[in-house]
């Protein structure tokens, strides 16, 4: 019980005040911190969807392009053909054979007309082919009609030679009747002419617009829930809303411009473009048919154009709602909730353990005062008087004990009793002091001991204890008042101590004669070894060694003890069973009263597990030191490439607009500098769009995919590198190819990168030539697709092929280094790998190889 009553307890409410003075600050902090990375995270989203939308609309748009050139050039190679094998000098039944055997072959192989028809100079079906559903056959003479009266037939009959009849495309009408179930049709036609120059008739082609459109719902597949394809009109002529196509042939008046007046008002002014509105953000590109057919025509005739009377355009447009622009604060909310409940909770503790230390030092200096006072009690008695805390510290000696001991008072204070004044044997039976602490009842209020003096003298001492109380009643220290009884013997026990310490020890403890023999081993020894005493007794030590140890390094330790010096090293020695092992040794020598060396003493530590984790936590080190180092270059990258971006798409869009009002193009030294500003302004493009993918990788969105659609995907968007270069391409994919659980987007882009550094490394090579092979591999981690990448380039060195994967390393007068960077990033992120090696007998080959089936959880996780 104390001795004198403790201080009153302070107030929990005082404890809460504190708490709400650091954690209402600290929450600030938090969500000001939380807000700043919100809108780091929305801005970040905000920049990709818009990128995606406008890849993808464009995607679209190049399919539809290309399909329409070809049917352009399906039309013109049939005409040619008839006009070519003079055709209108045979016979007539000859020649309707030989058309009709030409166009049965053409619709079996194409697959795209539903008719393919020549018909003369009066409107008669000479010729007719029904496609069938994939079973052409040649129409009888029987069912052949005059078309004369059709409105296409004089509008194609009336062109000159090499001239194309294009029509809109709307739904079959058979009868005066909507074909059920609906058969988008688009007609080609074109005059034939026999070999005099007199016109003979047109060819015409039935294209089946479901292929047209097939096509462009596979190219906007990303985005084939909120595409949507209008004519100039406004008439959908495909719709995620199946009910709103062809409005203008069902009698349905709902328009794009009725449901976006606004929208449509911007979409109609420019070919393309992005813009939101309050319906959404909207993404458009413009599609004329009959541009693309006129330019597909003057690439094969020398004076071809088109029927000038329709020049109907379509609208390719994205609209991604207002809901799903808005969708990041869940998404941020759902991928970082738990760290920032996490922090949240950290400072609530935190703030929780620093208002409560300020309370504990308010109780503590009322405690200090009532200490103070008991303390003045003692100093003023003719006894022993000493305070030790639960740690067993000296807080408080009165000058009667520093009498005894021969200490002085700063010496003592705050030092352990177990340190100053207690003896070795005697240190774990008087450290039941500190456990007597926790068990009050259980305190002797007598208790004898030995204490060590300034001297080293022992004396033995009884001391009257009595515990000290804080102002809550827990116990905070015991108050020893002790009277000297009488000093005892210690020689003997030292000896027996320090006997049973060596034999305990923790270290491996070895003697040897002065010749070096073994005479003693403790038990620690034979743990680490496996070597009994037995085994050992007598022997050299030299039968641990491993052989890693060199002559000179042992000659320099006989050289350190037998000079009575102290040796300290390593050793990497075998054990019995053959394992190796670390050990830490110290090795001196131990001298006899006439100060001769008799034995030698070598004290050792197992270090093994010790080597192994310094060398775990220095290959971690170096890899946090190469991450911090990639994330500090990664927010530069995003910096600037954020801070140049706007101010060059500013520069582009002037020289766009200059170079359409100012007849730029009548002054030809202007033009040259013009076209030299904007192939530097894409080149800068490209460059900014590398550094913000590096800055920003995000999380893959993986999905069941097929490698042939993707590299198809990634050669298309590659064309203008691989015609600027003018390479061969050969693709060859392996039969049987599996689907893939991947990100198509980013690989796409990886594949992109990889054709391009294909196409430009082929500058110098006479026949440029790239070959792109997709494989199954099969290996001991499972089934996966190998795809090699081969080209005839210059090749790569051997030391440039380790350094090409490093962030802005490149060879390159261009080019920013980080393409290879992200292609590896992306492949990381699958659990892929890409490795380069020399191609034979010229240029190099990149290997990739996708696991048909990741680990899914680690996938996400990326």
């Amino acid at each position: 019980m104390p001795i004198t009553p403790p201080p009153a307890p302070l107030s929990r409410l005082s404890l809460f005040r504190g708490f709400l003075e650091v954690f209402l600050p600290l929450f600030a902090v938090l969500a000001f911190v939380g807000f700043m990375h919100y809108y780091t995270f929305h801005t970040t989203e905000r920049s990709a969807r818009e990128a995606r939308e406008l890849l993808n609309v464009d995607l679209a748009n190049r399919t539809l392009s290309s399909d329409i050139t070809g049917v352009v050039g399906d039309l013109m190679f049939l005409a040619e053909n008839i006009e070519q094998q003079g055709l209108f000098e045979e016979s007539t039944k000859e020649r309707e054979r030989r058309i009709s055997r030409v166009f049965l072959a053409f619709s079996r192989n194409k697959r795209l007309y539903d008719q393919i028809r020549f018909l003369d100079s009066s409107g008669r079906e000479v010729v007719r082919v029904n496609y069938n559903q994939g079973s052409p056959f040649n129409v009888p003479s029987s069912e052949l009609q005059n078309k004369a009266g059709r409105y296409y037939f004089p509008e194609a009959m009336a062109l000159e030679k090499g001239r194309i009849y294009l029509s809109p495309l709307d739904l079959n009408v058979e009868g005066g009747h909507i074909e059920r179930p609906f058969k988008p049709m688009m007609r080609f036609g074109t005059p034939v002419f026999d070999s005099n120059g007199e016109k003979q008739g047109i060819v015409i082609l039935n294209f089946l617009g479901s292929r047209l459109i097939d096509s462009f719902i596979r190219a906007a597949a990303n985005i084939a829930d909120h595409v949507e394809l209008v004519n100039e009109q406004g008439y959908w002529l495909s719709s995620p809303r199946k009910e709103d196509e062809w409005g203008f042939m069902l009698d349905n008046p709902t328009v794009f411009g009725q449901r976006h007046p606004e929208a449509w008002r911007q979409i109609r002014e420019k070919d393309a473009g992005q813009f939101q509105t309050g319906s959404g953000l909207f993404t458009y590109a413009t599609i004329k048919p009959l541009d693309i057919a006129l330019s597909a025509a003057e690439s094969g005739l020398t004076t071809p154009a088109l029927f000038q009377g329709y020049s109907e355009f379509w609208k390719i447009i994205s609209r991604v709602t207002p809901r799903e622009l808005s969708a990041t604060l869940p998404l941020f909310i759902r991928n970082h909730m738990a760290l920032y409940l996490a922090m949240l909770s950290l400072l609530a503790l935190a703030s929780w353990v620093l208002a409560h230390t300020r309370h504990r030092h308010r109780k503590a200096e009322s405690q200090r005062e009532y200490e103070q006072r008991f303390r003045h009690t003692l100093e003023n008695i003719n006894l022993a008087a000493v305070a030790l805390n639960r740690d067993g510290r000296i807080t408080f000696c009165n000058d009667f004990f520093l009498r005894l001991t021969g200490w002085e008072r700063s010496d003592l204070v705050g030092e352990r009793w177990l340190d100053r004044f207690v003896s070795t044997d005697l240190k774990e039976e008087m450290d039941q002091v500190t456990n007597w602490m926790d068990s009050p009842v259980s305190l002797p209020s007598r208790f004898e001991s030995r204490i060590k003096t300034r001297d080293g003298d022992l004396r033995l001492v009884a001391w009257n204890n009595t515990l000290s109380y804080d102002a809550e009643g827990a116990v905070i220290g015991v108050t020893a008042i002790g009277e000297e009884i009488t000093e005892q013997r210690r020689t003997e026990a030292e000896l027996r101590k320090l006997s049973q310490a060596v034999e305990q020890s923790p270290s491996i403890v070895l003697i040897t004669n002065n010749r070096g023999m073994i005479e003693y081993v403790n038990p620690k020894f034979t743990e680490v070894s496996g070597y009994a005493p037995e085994e050992v007794m007598g022997k050299n030590p030299r039968l641990l060694k491993s052989g890693e140890t060199t002559s000179e390094e042992y000659g320099n330790l006989w050289k350190t003890v037998t000079a009575g010096g102290e040796w300290r090293g390593e050793f990497h020695n075998r054990k019995k069973s053959g394992e190796l092992y670390w050990e830490s040794a110290s090795i001196s020598a131990i001298r006899n009263p006439d100060r001769e060396i008799t034995h030698y003493l070598a004290v050792k530590e197992d270090i093994t597990e010790r080597k192994r984790l310094e060398q775990e936590v220095e290959e971690r080190n170096r890899e946090l030191a190469r991450t911090q180092a990639f994330t500090a270059m990664g927010r530069m990258a995003s910096m600037i490439a954020h801070d140049l971006r706007n101010p060059l798409s500013s520069v582009k869009m002037t020289l766009q607009i200059l170079g359409k009002n100012s007849g730029i193009d009548n002054n030809e030294e202007a033009s040259e500098l013009h076209q030299i500003s904007m192939e530097q302004i894409r080149y800068m493009e490209e460059i900014l769009s590398d550094m913000l993918t590096f800055s920003r990788p995000d999380a893959l969105k993986p999905d069941w995919i097929t490698i042939d659609k993707i590299i198809d995907m990634a050669v298309g968007i590659s064309q203008r590198s691989i015609d600027e270069h003018r390479v061969k391409l050969i693709t060859h994919y392996h039969p049987g190819l599996p689907t893939l659980y991947a990100d198509a987007v980013k690989l796409r882009q990886v594949f992109t990168n990889l054709i391009t550094n294909a196409a430009q490394a082929t500058a110098q090579a006479e026949n440029a030539n790239i070959s792109i092979d997709a494989m199954i591999e099969l290996g001991q981690s499972g089934t996966a697709v190998r795809v090699e990448i081969c080209d005839n380039g210059n090749g790569i060195s051997n030391e440039v092929l380790e350094k090409v994967f490093e962030p802005f390393y490149t060879t390159r007068a261009k080019g920013t280094g980080l393409g290879l960077s992200i292609v590896k990033r992306v492949l990381d992120q699958h659990q892929a790998t890409i490795t380069m090696y020399p191609n034979r007998p010229q240029g190099t080959c990149v290997a990739v190889t996708l696991p048909v089936s990741p680990q899914k959880d680690d996938l996400r996780a990326c």
